[in-house]
């Protein structure tokens, strides 16, 4: 069982434990005669030691030790300062000298570094590479910053090993990442860390889940004579087929079972993972893992002090990661608060939290039906063929069919089956593979990725090659409700679920979206706060597109937007220098549209009727410029803003299933995601007294 300690003790013995695994597996692969003598009885008590002495042979290097990959995923946090992303992990991954070291048996990490050199992006690269285990020796980092959180470590490993991995390995590593973060639960044993480990698989890799529940009832109910007489024969090593002949093949499930048995002593744990025969150099990883697992559980204090001594060096020039991981816990104490305000209930039993989504959802859908009549015009031709403006919804047959609004609604719904868990691109995937209608959606992109996804690719990439038309734009919004008040969050988030049917600006689009409506949710947000989490979120890279734009990057342009918006406090009006300043190559750019409604929900001064009204006498993509306007000061000012007549255009199942479905919003935040933002909060709060 874990052992009473800070979150600070709990990362740092993690840290010990990876880099003290990493060096013992090494030595079992390069140095195997130590290790032949011991037999099953004297395995558990067996001194281990690095191969402090061992030198590669000359332009014949096979195998190195893991500590690079360690390093490389402490780095990715590190640089960051907080969340790591796959670009982060890319940039140190690639040129990395430790991994750089040119052992044979590496060269598949090898190829991952030639092609990021090469340009490949980051989210694309390991798609081809043939499954192995070695990266998963980069979740440490990954475990510790998702601590007590075991899916999310899951999630941002299988985002991160995906750098230089397939959907298998990736999971391997996912599936890593998530037995580090369970170990931090306070109380912590093998047995809880294991079943967390299995429900992630369960949820998330079921093909992966099945491997592991198998290799664990390999084991199950051997009295530990048996026991250990057949773990000294195998170790945790899978059955030998074509599937399971890669190098560090699924390190997790060399782990789990000895973790089950031994995970209050890390040096009999430790010994199981090091001493029986090394297959396909799975100790090299395997004990890493069980090392950060240990240490997270037990603490520096708890390690052997010999494993602290071989860490030193290393350790020494990580420590700031502790500071990353209690600056994000303390941000997240800060959303508890903000969390907790909003679900507070009225006499009548509803909150202020689903006030504000049914206020998104409802001007959300109602911009958007404005606008779709108008969509591809100029203001002037709006202007010519409706002289007195549209100032109402057209057509209320749209306030349900547009596709806009129906993505939102199965984002929603992806969400809701989650149950409070967070949402990646493969869990909105499958809710397109259900029940996605394909011939209502735009061919060249969301239809492209939809037969991309059917025909068995990982959702993660297929909208890396679609045409940019601000199809993400229209409907990450739940992305920002999920994350209310954590703008950073929501960003990588929608980002991460975007990819699965846009590229480019369209994606950085849609992450700085979620970003704004993460902000609007708060109760003291203003327009001015909402307008302040767009630029934060906006990238300041130079833009990489087919064609010369007169702005620099993202935030450049959202700021000249913005600019223009503070001339005017009349929406027609701002039509004029919107055109003049903000128009790019098309209307169908998802910059374009994206600044033109941020600019007029700042014009508009977050009312509803008058974002909604900007928004669809603009022209241009009309029906996501006012959806989105308007869905951002619903998403601020509550449902109480959005015109009441224009409500009642909703049919009464329409408005039933909105307010059933932020009723469940609501709750799903409240009673799921909030209980684990508040375990962090305290145990981080505790670690800081």
């Amino acid at each position: 069982m874990a052992v009473e300690c800070t979150l600070t003790e709990q990362v740092e013995g993690c840290l010990v434990g990876a880099i003290a695994g990493a060096l013992l597996g090494f030595a079992r692969c390069v140095e195997p005669a130590r290790f032949d003598g011991i037999d099953a009885a004297g395995m558990l008590n067996a001194t281990l030691t690095p191969a402090l002495d061992w030198q590669p042979e000359p332009y014949r290097q096979n195998l190195r030790d893991a500590v690079p990959l360690v390093d490389a995923g402490v780095q990715a946090y590190l640089t960051q300062g907080s969340r790591a992303t796959p670009e982060a992990f890319a940039a140190i991954f690639r040129d990395h000298e430790g991994i750089a070291t040119p052992a044979f048996q590496w060269d598949g990490l090898h190829t991952i570094q030639e092609i990021l050199k090469e340009g490949m992006p980051p989210r694309l690269s390991g798609f081809g590479a043939f499954p192995s285990g070695l990266v998963c020796a980069a979740m440490p980092a990954v475990g510790a910053y998702h601590f007590a959180h075991p899916e999310y470590a899951y999630l941002d490993g299988v985002e991160l090993a995906s750098v230089a991995q397939p959907p298998l390995g990736a999971d391997w590593a996912g599936l890593c990442a998530a037995a580090i973060a369970a170990a931090f639960v306070p109380g912590a044993t093998g047995e809880t860390v294991t079943d967390a480990v299995l429900k992630v698989a369960l949820r998330n890799c079921r093909e992966v889940f099945y491997d592991l529940e198998w290799g664990l009832r390999r084991y199950a109910g051997l009295p530990e004579p048996a026991f250990l007489e057949e773990w000294r024969r195998r170790g945790g090593a899978p059955d030998l087929d074509h599937r399971t002949l890669w190098i560090v093949y699924n390190p997790i499930a060399a782990v789990l079972p000895a973790l089950r048995r031994y995970a209050d002593s890390p040096a009999k744990l430790m010994a199981l993972l090091v001493v029986p025969p090394p297959f396909m150099y799975t100790p090299t990883v395997s004990a890493a893992i069980g090392g950060a697992i240990a240490g997270a559980m037990h603490g520096v204090a708890g390690l052997p002090p010999e494993w602290r001594e071989w860490a030193a060096p290393a350790v020494a020039s990580w420590r700031n990661l502790t500071d990353v991981v209690l600056a994000r816990a303390r941000q997240e104490a800060a959303v508890v608060q903000v969390t907790e305000r909003l679900v507070q209930e009225d006499a009548g039993g509803h909150s202020l939290l689903e006030e504000k989504v049914r206020g998104c959802i409802l001007a959300g859908a109602i911009g958007n039906a404005m606008g779709s009549p108008v969509e591809g015009r100029t203001y002037q031709e709006v202007d010519r063929d409706y002289p007195q403006g549209v100032t109402t919804v057209l057509d209320p047959a749209r306030l349900e069919g547009e596709d806009d609004n129906q993505m939102a609604m199965l984002l929603v719904e992806t969400y809701l089956e989650r149950q409070g868990l967070p949402v990646m691109a493969r869990h909105f995937g499958k809710t397109w593979k259900d029940r996605l209608n394909r011939n209502h959606f735009y061919p060249f992109c969301m239809g492209h990725s939809y037969d991309l996804i059917t025909q068995g690719w990982d959702p993660r990439i297929v909208g890396q090659w679609s045409v940019v038309t601000g199809s993400t734009v229209m409907c990450l919004e739940p992305a920002g409700i999920y994350h209310l008040a954590d703008p950073e969050f929501a960003a990588v988030d929608a980002t991460a679920i975007a990819y699965m049917y846009q590229r480019g600006l369209d994606v950085q689009a849609a992450a700085m979206l979620a970003a704004t409506v993460a902000e609007a949710l708060r109760p003291d947000a203003t327009v001015d706060s909402v307008c302040q989490a767009a630029l934060a979120a906006a990238p300041t890279e130079e833009f990489r597109t087919f064609d010369r734009r007169r702005f620099a990057n993202c935030r450049e342009y959202l700021e000249a937007c913005l600019e223009v918006a503070d001339g005017y406090d009349d929406v027609m009006a701002a039509r004029v220098g919107l055109y003049e300043k903000c128009l790019l190559y098309h209307y169908i750019d998802p910059l374009e549209l994206w600044g033109l409604a941020l600019a007029m929900f700042r014009v508009a001064r977050g009312d509803v009727r008058q974002a909604a009204i900007g928004g669809t006498n603009i022209g241009r993509d009309a029906d996501t410029i006012a959806g989105r306007a308007a869905m951002l000061s619903g998403a601020l000012r509550g449902e109480r803003n959005v015109p009441p007549e224009w409500v009642a255009l909703f049919s009464e199942e329409a408005r039933a299933r909105i307010h059933r479905n932020a009723a469940r919003l609501a709750s799903l935040v409240a009673e799921a995601k909030l209980p684990a933002l508040k375990t962090r909060a305290a145990l981080a709060a505790a670690s800081e007294q």
